[in-house]
This record gives C-alpha cells, sequence and structure tokens, in this order.
C-alpha cells in the first residue's frame, strides 16, 4: 500500500516549477494585493486566495503543490473546484507574464 505523500510526490514529479516575475512590482493595502507590470503601467488585482499563490510563488512552486497547499487551507471545498481556480489563476498569472516557469 502507498502512502498518501509518497503518492502526491509522484504526481509533483516532471511538473514544472513556476516562480513570480522578478520585475513585477509588488504593492499590498491591507489583504489586498495589486501587482504592477513596469514595462506597461498595468496594475492587477488579487483577491486573497489569488496572493496566497503569489505568496508561494515566492519559491519556484508546481501548480500540484499550490493546489495541495490551498487545499488543506480550505477542506471544505470540493478538490476539483480547487484544482480549476488554481489552474486557471496559473494560467492567467503566465499569460500575463506575472509567473514563469522555473529553469
Amino acid at each position: 500500500m502507498t502512502d498518501r505523500s509518497e503518492h502526491a510526490n509522484a504526481k509533483y514529479a516532471g511538473e514544472a516549477r513556476l516562480v513570480r516575475n522578478p520585475d513585477i512590482l509588488e504593492r499590498q493595502v491591507d489583504d489586498t494585493v495589486f501587482l504592477v507590470n513596469p514595462e506597461d503601467d498595468t496594475i492587477f488585482y488579487l483577491n486573497p486566495l489569488s496572493a496566497g499563490i503569489w505568496n508561494l510563488l515566492a519559491d519556484p512552486t508546481t501548480p500540484s503543490e499550490a493546489e495541495r497547499i490551498v487545499q488543506q487551507a480550505f477542506p471544505d471545498v470540493p478538490p476539483n473546484k480547487i484544482a480549476a481556480d488554481v489552474s486557471d489563476l496559473i494560467r492567467e498569472l503566465e499569460r500575463k507574464d506575472l509567473a514563469r516557469r522555473h529553469e
């Protein structure tokens, strides 16, 4: 029988790690985080969950690791909802060049 941590680690194997784009400026006002892209002065608003994932990306993190951490923080939320929300956010962060694949 495989323990849960071994299964979780296998899920992360080979998955790309993401990190914040180091050029992005961050401003926090109370529980709200705003990101500023200095190239075009675009401002991005992060809600508290998005801000939590942004904080995780201070260190190289896989989407699956982010999902696991969010699931631990919100055990009553269905895992498929968390997976979809985290995936959508990470795609958006990458699309807007706020986060990048770590090499």
